[in-house]
């Protein structure tokens, strides 16, 4: 986790008062953790740094969902044409 510096750390006052500058802050910046009182209460997030998260977690789930199928036992497996016919499927 990144900590917060000075440079990284706004607050709701700064939210309400300065709403867009805080914005194109965090376009630049990537995020702001946001306090309250001396208290962090939030963190602002760009959409480019939210969808790099993002696309980050769903590889580490896809490589643990991977792992665990690795391990099942192998059947005999089903023909393609069997499996569309039993659904109404037509290649």
């Amino acid at each position: 986790m990144l900590l917060p510096t000075k440079d990284t750390i706004s607050t709701v006052t700064d939210l309400r008062v300065n709403t867009i500058e805080l914005l194109n802050e965090v376009k630049k910046t990537g995020f702001k953790y946001v306090f309250n009182r001396s208290e962090p209460e939030a963190v602002l997030m760009s959409m480019k740094e939210y969808a790099r998260l993002l696309e980050r977690l769903e590889d580490v789930t896809d490589e643990r969902l991977a792992s665990t199928v690795a391990v099942l036992p192998k059947g005999k497996g089903d023909l393609l044409e069997d499996v569309a016919k039993e659904y109404g499927v037509e290649l």
